[in-house]
């Protein structure tokens, strides 16, 4: 337990050669759930989740073990919170099928990249995974779902991994827009300089930044119109396909 955080609740997953330490804490900010992940094959690394996330993060372990237990390979789905980006997905390899968590983005508190966690034998780890999630998110209370209710068929999706999709949600930190497998983040901020708005773009394991003085808001958006009204130039090279993925 690091200083000045709480530790609510506490417990170890053991899956094939792996541990997982799975924490509840609260700190000044708020609660959090980390999930740290320690094995033969792999160096030690963490995801950490905001409190108001659990739900969500458990319906999308849900989604995950329905799909396995039917024979299926789930497609990839993002999940926003604040200012991260979890993103699942289904594989296999030489030691069965399992699901992978990536973290990205930053926010509270900073996290490690990735889980990787086996299905086991008839899915036995993941619905350990599952099973372990729900004892948290009753703890939360009030922040999670009423467990003596079903869980929701479908799931409140969040960001889908499909270029054709364009979603624009309202987080606490300010609004995002996901579009296929970018994240947009929107953020008024404030310094010694005066006000400005930061545009953080996450995609993949890339991020970039960009920050506007406010008192350039306006003929800012002028300019994404102008430029959105001209006819687009055809782009060509290696990195054209990466420039609008």
């Amino acid at each position: 337990m690091s200083g000045g955080d709480t530790e609510l609740f506490s417990t170890v997953l053991r899956a094939q050669t792996k541990s997982f330490y799975v924490d509840l804490k609260e700190n000044n900010r708020g609660r959090y759930l980390k999930v740290a992940e320690k094995g033969k094959y792999r160096a030690k690394s963490s995801v950490v989740v905001p409190a108001s996330g659990v739900p969500q993060f458990l319906t999308l372990m849900r989604f995950y073990l329905d799909e396995a237990e039917a024979g299926r390979i789930a497609q990839p789905q993002d999940l926003i919170v604040e200012s991260k980006i979890f993103s699942f997905n289904a594989g296999s390899n030489d030691r069965g099928q399992f699901l992978r968590v990536f973290e990205r983005g930053g926010g509270f508190p900073t996290g490690g990249s990735s889980l990787m966690i086996p299905n086991g034998l008839n899915n036995t780890y993941l619905r350990m995974f599952a099973e372990c999630l729900e004892k948290i998110a009753a703890q939360l209370g009030d922040e999670a779902f009423d467990f003596s209710q079903n869980m929701p068929s479908v799931m409140p999706i969040l960001a889908s991994s499909s270029p054709d999709v364009v979603n624009l949600e309202c987080k606490e930190t300010g609004p995002v827009l996901s579009v296929g497998s970018k994240h947009f983040f929107f953020e008024s901020r404030s310094n010694t300089r005066g006000p400005f708005m930061r545009i953080k773009e996450v995609s993949g394991g890339m991020k970039n930044l960009l920050v506007v003085p406010m008192n350039a808001i306006t003929q800012f958006q002028e300019a994404i119109n102008l430029a959105a009204a001209q006819q687009p130039q055809q782009e060509n090279g290696p990195g054209a396909a990466n420039a609008a993925s």
